[in-house]
């Protein structure tokens, strides 16, 4: 595989991909993000290049993911929509996660105020940190059910046969 066709996998949408070069790209996009994440645990939270690095970054590892998922769809005879289809399961899983770990309990709190009130201080930090101390202790099963779309969906991608005549 040339230099060039490496860097076609992550960054243009045309064409096709066999199941072992999505399995060459996703380790490639595997790399990518392990060293994006280093660089950031590098810099630090608070500074101007951390800022510029996520701003710049995630939109890039995005466009990457897209690029090799949707040939690979392509290549399997089926549409992009189904990736678009994932991504709006993936938020729906989000967001009954975050309602079903303290989320619900959140919004309640805050309903009881009217808009135009002020919260007092004090208690508003109470009902934040009431919901980040559920979030915290239910991280077990937040991180392996907010996988489990991604993994099926690339598992699916990794194995499934070609349509196209190419393969």
């Amino acid at each position: 595989m040339t230099a060039q066709r490496f860097l076609s996998l992550f960054l243009r949408f045309k064409g096709l991909i066999d199941r072992r070069e999505f399995w060459i790209a996703f380790a490639g996009l595997a790399v990518f993000v392990t060293a994006y994440n280093v660089l950031l645990r590098r810099l630090g939270p608070e500074t101007m290049t951390t800022f510029w690095v996520i701003i710049t970054g995630l939109p890039l590892i995005f466009y990457m993911i897209v690029c090799v998922y949707t040939k690979r769809l392509k290549d399997m005879g089926r549409t992009r929509w189904i990736f678009t289809g994932a991504i709006a399961l993936q938020f729906l899983v989000i967001m009954a996660l975050m309602l079903s770990f303290g989320g619900a309990e959140y919004f309640a709190e805050f309903s009881q105020y009217d808009r135009k009130e002020d919260i007092d201080p004090v208690a508003q930090q109470a009902i934040i940190d009431a919901y980040q101390a559920k979030q915290a202790a239910n991280m077990h099963i937040i991180k392996p059910a907010m996988l489990i779309i991604p993994a099926a969906l690339t598992l699916w991608l990794a194995l499934s046969g070609s349509k196209s005549k190419h393969a």
